[in-house]
């Protein structure tokens, strides 16, 4: 059993009802239900908590009733900071990042006072230090030309800045400024002008003629100009015609279903919006959370296809060998492995696919794998400490730090002992795991000696995921280590967790929403089209007929394509796809099904929709096993990536839907299907959480 902590000051939603904590035991919590007239109390199990945050039912946010956290919200606006745009995020970031490099040189060195002598000496160091990580670790992107070079916070903007930062509970919603509020909220147009402009907006572009928006603004301008002939005949001074913008805003601001209804007619509307439905001071678990990669010190092969029957020794040495690399996570209290992740590239996709799995449940990869032990250490930090690399300072993986409501502090650079739990495991792997495989890398040049371990490489790249989790798990958790005085690091897990509990991990919805790869898309009548999935909810249609066919951002996760999170009506909503079958599949099998048809079939085949199903279940019951090991080695995909490969996805071919199946020709190529292997994928309830605005839209001209 593992113990969930939860205060009295956090947040419970469970189906869409708040509760709070009445009293707590060894076995569990009693919860009652805010909002009702008569108390109404529960009793959930540390066990049901836990089932129910995975199944996507319940969702605790820590702290969320604390004052200083309350008012921090208050003055933010917002709940997340996943709630902002990504630029005023990543504002806020960077001054969490002065304030927290000023309050680790005030508590290391007494002399650092918050005189304006003192702070500019602090800020200068650490801008300058900023300065050469990014020039460090961005040699690769394109610079931008004539940017102009941040300047670091003035000792009255770092003062304002900490005295927010230290009311809010050190809260980085604490540091946003009332800049939002600036302007000028009233229309500076006449009334008159309004007036005409208004009427041309409703009346003279609602039309079932169709007029343009440029034919309306015409006659907008023609009425004013009556208008001022008028005024000068009055003695007074003449109106300005708005701009034709003016007049564009103004009409999307109108009902856009009865726009569409008065210019095509009620029956074309209801058409066009019709569903289409279908050395640190850590005494508790996760305390202080490790997070660094390293590169693997062992060559393998790189034998992408994994097969090594029919080859020869002389052929596997002939292929090109490889030295991949690892971003691992670790919890420094029990010194267990909360998630690793192998790549080519040392990214921060990487880095952030590792730190989505440390809060995932891991117990598939470890059956999959073969351990003999099960995986159950997972949960968020409340402080991750990465180093200075590359991967560690995107604005991406910080956000995702910063999205599971902890802090995020760098080691200061040449200070490795900071960091001395992780880089111990990396010794461990170097020394305990890499003697038993040919192809090692050695530490310098003279351990390595004459060894040629390029020319070594017995090791096949795809068989290096099961071994490190065979390794992790069954050997490395299991044995005795000095840093704990002899206990092994699960039995430290077990009885830490026992003694202290451990943060509720975010739900499935809540993980796409911090993790998922950032897409924007347009709503049509089928919904929102993804990967050639098509997404559909009642909710998202009712948004679609006041708001129109709009471009909208959402969260997409590759590792389970059956639901999307789209923001719409100012929070995240989890939409799920028309397909059943793909919910719970990954984004690898289903491409891997449609090249499978596409390889099989002729080129403008039409695939049936359920021979498309068939062909996923079946891929997914062949391949588990596979597609479990490969959870900690595929690369996780940027939305560039996802937006290339759509492209080509269905190219050739058309899958079409099961109600036009009297459509299909004899002798279809296709009719007898595909032969089913595995059940239908569970289907995880929906619910709706909160994040980032942002959409665009088309007007029709």
């Amino acid at each position: 059993m593992t113990k969930i902590l939860i205060s009295e000051l956090d947040r419970i939603i469970l189906k869409n009802s708040e509760r709070r904590v009445v009293r707590q035991d060894d076995s569990g919590y009693v919860l009652a239900r805010l909002g009702q007239n008569v108390d109404l109390h529960e009793h959930f199990t540390h066990d049901e908590i836990v089932k129910l945050i995975d199944a996507g039912e319940m969702s605790i946010e820590k702290n969320w009733h604390q004052e200083s956290r309350a008012h921090a919200r208050l003055l933010a606006g917002v709940n997340d900071i996943s709630d902002l745009r990504d630029d005023e995020a990543e504002k806020l970031i960077r001054r969490e990042f002065y304030v927290t490099q000023f309050l680790l040189r005030e508590a290391a060195d007494k002399s650092v006072k918050r005189t304006d002598e003192c702070i500019k000496r602090v800020m200068r160091e650490t801008f300058l230090a900023l300065v050469d990580q990014d020039n460090r670790f961005d040699k690769s992107k394109k610079k931008e030309k004539n940017k102009c070079p941040e300047r670091y916070p003035s000792p009255r903007a770092l003062r304002r800045w900490l005295k927010a930062y230290e009311s809010g509970s050190r809260d980085a919603l604490s540091l946003r400024t009332r800049h939002r509020f600036s302007g000028n909220p009233i229309s500076s147009l006449d009334s008159e002008i309004q007036k005409l402009v208004t009427k041309h907006a409703a009346v003279s572009y609602c039309q079932l003629s169709r007029p343009s928006v440029s034919h309306v603004y015409d006659l907008l301008k023609a009425d004013v100009a009556e208008l001022n002939k008028k005024r000068v005949a009055s003695g007074l001074p003449e109106f300005i015609c708005p701009a034709k913008a003016t007049l564009r805003r103004k009409i999307l601001k109108l009902n856009q279903f009865e726009v569409y209804a008065s210019r095509h007619g009620v029956a074309s509307a209801r058409a066009k919006f019709v569903m289409v439905g279908t050395g640190l001071d850590v005494v508790r678990p996760l305390q202080h959370v490790q997070i660094d990669e390293f590169t693997i010190p062992l060559h393998t092969i790189a034998n992408d296809l994994g097969l090594t029957e029919g080859i020869s020794d002389e052929d596997l040495k002939k292929l090109k060998a490889e030295r991949l690399k690892l971003c691992l996570v670790l919890d420094v209290a029990s010194r267990c492995v909360l998630g690793f992740r192998i790549s080519r590239r040392a990214d921060a996709q990487n880095a952030i696919a590792a730190l989505a799995m440390s809060v995932s449940d891991k117990s598939a990869i470890a059956l999959a794998a073969g351990c003999k032990s099960d995986w159950p250490q997972r949960g968020p930090g409340s402080l991750y400490s990465p180093d200075a690399g590359g991967p560690f300072i995107d604005q991406g993986f910080r956000k995702a730090v910063t999205g599971l409501k902890a802090v995020y502090e760098n080691a200061p650079a040449g200070i490795s002992y900071l960091r001395g739990h992780i880089e111990r495991i990396f010794g461990s792997i170097h020394t305990g795991l890499m003697p038993f495989f040919t192809g090692r890398a050695f530490n310098n040049v003279v351990d390595k000696g004459e060894y040629q371990a390029h020319k070594r490489a017995s090791l096949l790249t795809t068989q290096l995921p099961q071994i490190f989790v065979r390794w992790v798990v069954d050997v490395y958790h299991h044995t005795p280590h000095e840093g704990l005085m002899g206990e092994t690091p699960y039995n430290a897990w077990k009885r830490l967790t026992d003694q202290y509990g451990i943060a509720p991990c975010p739900n499935v919805h809540e993980r796409r929403a911090i993790f998922g790869v950032p897409l924007e898309r347009k709503l049509e009548r089928r919904g929102i089209r993804v990967q050639c999935n098509d997404y559909q909810s009642d909710e998202i249609q009712e948004f679609r007929r006041l708001a129109g066919d709009v471009n909208l951002n959402i969260r997409f996760d590759p590792a389970d394509i059956g639901h999307i999170s789209v923001w719409f009506n100012d929070r995240w909503n989890v939409v799920p796809s028309i397909r059943e079958s793909v919910r719970g599949v990954d984004l690898s099998t289903w491409q891997d099904a449609i090249a499978d048809l596409r390889a099989r079939h002729a080129a403008g085949a039409r695939i049936y929709e359920h021979i498309v199903h068939d062909a996923i279940r079946a891929i997914s019951g062949i391949a588990e096993d596979a597609m479990r090991r490969t959870a900690i080695s595929a690369p996780r995909p940027s939305a560039d990536e996802i937006n290339r490969t759509e492209d080509n996805l269905l190219l050739g071919f058309e899958i079409v839907r099961d109600e036009r199946s009297h459509e299909k020709p004899s002798g279809d190529i296709l009719g007898n299907g595909i032969p089913v292997t595995s059940d239908k994928p569970i289907i995880l309830p929906i619910t709706s959480i909160g994040g980032e605005p942002r959409r665009k839209r088309k007007l029709e001209d």
